[in-house]
């Protein structure tokens, strides 16, 4: 469409004195943008993700490409998310990404036949579909579940011909598609490692003239190197791209944790007075300059290779110039319960040790599962096959200094052996939905739950040395629950009324009683915090109780039942871990300011920073750039999610460069 109506009306609003002249340029800007075809100001995507539409994991699907729509926006390229029911031939462009396709119907097929025989590419993750495996010249052979946690662990890379690939990343995938080359174009360029470092002789990575196959999908895991990784596979299947790489690449040079420009990083480095973060600085400048140089000649791959070096020295010499705080908390997760290498956690606490951690918060229990000998939870696998997890990580963590407090998920059934589950469906003892739909977690409200939750965290603090108990899942799973019969009963009996109509007079925002319910559903909850502290004092006097909890208050407790701010006023707690899991910093922010001013003036709180959680996409950068805030704005200390072999090889030395160089003592 041609310019002139836009110009007429620019001049429109000039003439009736609504602009100056100086937003002539801006006006220009706004007009244009309103077109749908503005060519000279819309941001060009060459990428489209297709999502599926015929599986019952869409959902994860939708995740998973978000994850990947993010994680190519950080390295210089735009893509677009698209059902594969609305899929037409315009939204096929240079390269088409698959992420969790099962299947594809006929008319996607061909189209992406008709694609591929343009000269389009293909990257495909994971679901190797019968449709799409030809097209890369792949036969699909298998499915293989990992044996043990660590049988697939990182993935070493061979391809001297792809600029820029790293020669290994860490992943720890769970399972994988096994697939083999239908053609002698379709090279395996990765094999999948264990977490002792090796081959399991399964490919990873599979790439041919007409795209490339990975056997998983991109997890967030050692997420720098990864990016790099993708950047590398999609420069060399659409060479293209690599202007847009090196682009990005060279502008974000400086984009160090709190940091974003080059006279804010060169600011924090001279006010901190470090000799040898000068010196990284320095280097980090002159090898910036060299990249900015190679871009401006058109030297793609020297400009991204060199600027990666020179992000390397900028974010060493950030990470040397933090400072260390004495009286800190600083925890990790360890979602695994085997720390990062199972059966050795005399390592996993030397090396936290090494780094400046001193807390370490491993999972050790759920619903109704447990990886140490318990009189009231059936052993887990992992209890089976490497023995009593809590005497090995106390053991271990004693000999390094480190404190241990036990992480139970509370409520949750999901790692429970399905017999127990069952039984506890049967005996009317898990959840329901507004629906009437069973739901996999056990009712809070059912006398016989709450004397297991209690009597199965007690036992740890009687039969191990522990720092503490540190409390997740403490709460419902959402809005939609529980309604139970057993829910409606006491509530009656508790609210002293009579519902007729069950759920719909305590449903949120529409019910009659639904305030009262909402109150009741947290009472429901915080008695067990209660009955926790109480019990657990009178066994160990110095056991601190602590809980992992929303970071948004006080919406969660109207959504979830958890009134964490009404535990820490009571006493119930010691310290807070609200889970702050998010990219932005302004949004960090503002959740930390908000639960500071909330909690009483003293009261310990570490914000859960998310390195590994959910679709998140920190690197070490920015995991750093967070603990400095929450320093700034006075949390007593932080707690990283999650601590496995991939951070400990990712983040632990950022951490040991200056965040941990000297002992911290938690400072409650």
């Amino acid at each position: 469409m041609p310019f002139t109506p836009y110009f007429g009306k620019l001049l429109h609003a000039f003439n009736h004195k609504s602009l100056h002249f100086t937003s002539l340029f801006f006006a220009i800007l706004c007009v244009c943008l309103q077109s749908e075809s503005a060519p000279v100001f819309a941001q060009r995507s060459d990428i489209s993700i297709i999502l599926p539409t015929t599986q019952t994991d869409v959902g994860y699907a939708r995740s998973v490409s978000k994850r990947l729509k993010r994680m190519l926006n950080s390295i210089g390229l735009a893509a677009d998310i698209f059902e594969e029911g609305a899929l037409s031939r315009n939204h096929l462009k240079r390269l088409v990404i698959l992420p969790l396709n099962r299947e594809v119907s006929t008319k996607t097929a061909q189209r992406l036949t008709d694609f591929v025989g343009r000269g389009g590419k293909l990257l495909v993750t994971y679901n190797l579909a019968n449709e799409v495996a030809p097209l890369l010249s792949l036969r699909r052979t298998g499915w293989l579940k990992a044996e043990a946690p660590g049988q697939f662990a990182t993935i070493h890379f061979n391809a001297p011909e792809i600029s820029g690939l790293p020669s290994s990343t860490h992943q720890a995938s769970w399972n994988i598609t096994l697939a083999e080359p239908a053609a002698p174009e379709t090279k395996i360029i990765g094999y999948w490692h264990t977490a002792d470092g090796e081959s399991t002789q399964y490919p990873a990575l599979f790439v041919g003239k007409a795209g490339a196959f990975f056997s998983h999908i991109f997890l967030s895991d050692d997420i720098q190197t990864k990016t790099e990784l993708l950047a590398a596979l999609l420069g060399h299947l659409v060479p293209e791209f690599r202007g847009a790489i090196a682009k990005q690449s060279v502008e974000n040079l400086t984009t160090i944790g709190h940091t974003k420009n080059s006279e804010a990083l060169t600011q924090f480095i001279a006010r901190r007075g470090v000799s040898h973060a000068s010196e990284a600085l320095k280097t980090g400048q002159d090898l910036a300059q060299q990249a900015r140089e190679a871009y401006t000649r058109g030297t793609y791959e020297a400009a991204i290779s060199t600027a990666r070096a020179a992000q390397a020295a900028f974010s060493k010499a950030y990470y040397l110039s933090q400072a260390s705080v004495a009286n800190e908390g600083r925890a990790v997760w360890n979602h695994s319960g085997l720390g990062a290498y199972p059966g050795d956690w005399e390592r996993s606490a030397q090396e936290l040790a090494a780094a400046g951690v001193n807390m370490i918060l491993p999972n050790m229990a759920w619903g109704g599962v447990a990886h140490y000998p318990s009189q009231f939870l059936p052993g887990s696998k992992r209890l089976e096959q490497y023995g009593d997890q809590i005497a090995q990580c106390v053991s271990a963590a004693n000999r390094h200094g480190l404190e241990v407090h036990i992480w139970k998920i509370t409520w949750n059934l999901e790692e429970a052996p399905e017999e127990f589950q069952q039984n506890m469906r049967e005996t009317g003892r898990t959840q329901r939905s507004a629906t009437g739909e069973p739901l996999n977690w056990l009712c809070p409200s059912h006398p016989e739950n709450v004397l297991l939750e209690l009597n199965s965290l007690l036992e740890i603090v009687k039969n191990y040395d522990v720092d503490g108990i540190h409390l997740d899942y403490i709460r419902y799973p959402g809005s939609h629950a529980c309604y139970c019969e057993e829910c409606r009963h006491r509530f009656s009996l508790a609210a002293k009324k009579r519902l007729e109509a069950w759920p719909a007079s305590v449903l949120p925002k529409t019910g009659r009683h639904a305030a009262e319910y909402t109150s009741w559903r947290a009472q429901q909850i915080t008695r067990l915090v209660r009955m926790l502290h109480k019990r657990a004092r009178k066994l160990k006097p110095d056991i601190k109780i602590s809980a992992a909890v929303f970071g948004g208050y006080p919406a969660c407790v109207a959504s979830i039942g958890q009134d964490w701010v009404a535990w820490a006023k009571a006493g119930y707690i010691d310290f807070v871990c609200p889970m702050n899991y998010t990219e932005d910093t302004k949004e960090f922010t503002e959740l930390l300011e908000n639960q500071l001013a909330l909690l009483p003036k003293g009261f310990a709180i570490y914000p859960g920073i998310g390195a590994t959680a959910s679709n998140s996409i920190l690197t070490a950068g920015d995991v750093v750039g967070k603990i400095y805030l929450a320093r700034i704005l006075g949390a007593s200390g932080w707690a990283i999610f999650d601590y496995s072999i991939d951070t400990s090889h990712a983040l632990l030395p950022a951490l040991e460069m200056g965040v941990g160089t000297q002992k911290a003592v938690p400072p409650h």
